[in-house]
């Protein structure tokens, strides 16, 4: 098999890469696979988090032949004033950069931005793609503005002229605090997050005038399955809505690439059937899940050569798209 898998994350040896006092930087301690965040235990990761010598050699006994590292979510650090924003964002960056290109391309990388100066992170892009990542990670809710916002209008336009690849990742943010335990609110929050951050790219036409833009949503684009009907209603009714959706909502979610963790071979066939099997790509959420969360993928429920295309052919396409002639980044193994 070449199975490429574009959801998986990784924690630094090295975190937190900043000499700081303050508990909100996540820490790592190697000793016992311990992260803590804000002081407290958040959660245990295994050597392959952070030793890419040894995860890659468990991915490829797995049948593995790629992965796409993007950042344990909680290192997307959205509460960092913009000046601790950066230079971590640079460590990280750097950091990541070093490690993919030790593998001959095995691995590529999505990089990080700091998250509360828009305009910085826009100019750090070009660092990025320098740098040979084939894009970049950013949470479904940002602290300052929502994607689909002003704010972040010269960040897409960005990424779009530079071909990378925007991974939006769902997050619970301050609301997480409203809920018992951490899980309980990712299973409530995560789905409502990533849906409502597509919904807006989606109803501002943020995607419609980017058709250049390569988006991949987290967890199967969460609730936003639920929300396409019921967009296009509103838009055939409301003139108003018509004038910010050039092209219906169906047809901006046809733009964007999905994980397929949505846990439910029947949503999965529905989110396929919507949008376009081509357009959902492996994403397992390595190494955070402690058993396989798309088992489900071989269900007869779904088409024949699904799994396969899902697994193989489509992570691959996307993969060789993103792959720029004169990037640092080595293409991904064949």
């Amino acid at each position: 098999m070449t199975v490429l898998d574009l959801h998986t994350h990784v924690v630094p040896r090295e975190t937190p890469f900043l000499t700081s006092a303050d508990p909100r930087w996540a820490r790592l301690d190697t000793g016992t696979g311990v992260v803590s965040v804000s002081g407290k235990p958040f959660r245990t990761v295994h050597r392959v988090a952070w030793d890419l010598d040894a995860r890659r050699a468990a991915a490829e006994a797995a049948g593995g032949a790629g992965q796409l590292l993007s950042a344990m979510p909680e290192l997307l650090a959205p509460w960092a004033p913009p000046g601790e924003g950066l230079a971590h964002a640079r460590a990280f960056n750097a950091w990541l950069a070093d490690e993919v290109g030790q593998h001959n391309g095995f691995f590529t990388g999505l990089g990080v931005v700091p998250l509360r100066d828009p305009e910085g992170a826009t100019d750090l892009l070009t660092e990025i793609a320098d740098a040979g990542l084939l894009g970049v990670e950013v949470p479904s809710n940002p602290p300052t503005a929502p994607l689909h916002a002003p704010a972040w209008a010269g960040f897409l336009d960005e990424a779009e002229r530079l071909g990378l690849l925007v991974f939006v990742h769902a997050a619970g943010g301050a609301a997480v605090a409203d809920y018992p335990h951490p899980m309980a609110a990712n299973g409530v929050l995560f789905p409502a997050g990533i849906g409502t951050a597509l919904g807006g790219l989606i109803v501002t036409g943020a995607l419609a005038a980017r058709p250049g833009l390569r988006l991949l949503a987290s967890h199967g684009g969460g609730a936003l399955i639920t929300e396409l009907p019921r967009i296009d209603y509103l838009r055939r009714i409301t003139p108003a809505l018509r004038e910010l959706m050039p092209e219906s909502a169906v047809d901006s979610a046809r733009r964007l690439w999905f994980d397929p963790l949505l846990f439910d071979a029947g949503l999965v066939r529905h989110l396929a059937e919507t949008v376009g099997a081509d357009r959902i790509v492996l994403g397992t959420d390595h190494p955070f899940m402690p058993s396989d969360p798309l088992a489900f993928l071989d269900d007869p429920v779904l088409p024949a050569g699904f799994a396969k295309a899902v697994r193989e052919t489509n992570p691959a396409a996307l993969l060789t798209a993103l792959t720029r002639p004169n990037s640092r980044q080595r293409s991904w193994r064949r």
